[in-house]
């Protein structure tokens, strides 16, 4: 059965509807009050800086997902908007348990927790097995896959990806000029392309597996 609730439903629970401007902070560390986050639209990051100064993309956000504002304070991250997001705020109930609220809720939440630690171990496992090429396809083939099918690419394998090539060196570990090599060589053994903000899958299978790519890991219906 699936867990999964709907981000009408969700808002139907009284949740309250904020947006943020890309490049706004959503929240970091130092936020203070708990809540819970489910995005409607939008993409976001969640990162941590290093002492150094450089940027460790923990996961991408997108429609659907959860942002906790208290493991935001435990893993010390900052949850930024790439493009505009619109969310749906409630109290955190986990840490307010005087608050009532309907089991289907409380099941969601347990559920993006742990669907959020199962993106995060494949994240570590697609970092620490793979090479430049295969860990980059790795994770553009889990953004389509989390996005579902695209309305703007029906006729061909693709979607719309806002992502930077920063945005994508700070998520596999390496550097932008790392990863324009690395996109250049996935177009020209004919895996996949990424020019202006769309991928387009040249061989999804091919690619899916050299990667060695599960798609059941992202699959919202698992739980």
């Amino acid at each position: 059965m699936a867990a999964q609730i709907s981000i009408d439903h969700i808002q139907s629970l009284g949740g309250v509807p904020r947006t943020f401007a890309a490049g706004n902070i959503i929240c970091d560390y130092e936020s203070d009050a708990p809540r819970l986050l489910f995005i409607q639209e939008g993409w976001a990051a969640s990162s941590k800086m290093m002492p150094n100064g450089t940027r460790i993309v923990t996961e991408f956000i997108l429609r659907g997902d959860m942002v906790s504002t208290p493991l935001t304070v435990l893993s010390r991250e900052t949850v930024q908007a790439i493009t505009n997001v619109s969310v749906i705020v409630f109290p955190d109930f986990t840490s307010l348990p005087k608050i009532e609220a309907p089991a289907s809720f409380y099941r969601v939440v347990l559920t993006e927790l742990m669907r959020r630690q199962a993106r995060m171990s494949e994240g570590l496992a697609n970092i620490g097995r793979r090479d430049a090429m295969e860990r980059t396809g790795y994770l553009l083939l889990e953004l389509a896959t989390r996005i579902g099918a695209s309305r703007q690419h029906r006729n061909s394998d693709g979607f719309d990806c806002p992502l930077t090539q920063a945005d994508i060196g700070d998520a596999v570990g390496l550097s932008t000029v790392h990863i324009n090599r690395v996109l250049r060589d996935l177009r020209e053994a004919g895996l996949l392309s990424f020019r202006n903000g769309v991928v387009a899958f040249l061989d999804r299978q091919r690619l899916m597996e050299l990667v060695d790519f599960d798609e059941s890991y992202f699959d919202k219906h698992v739980m």
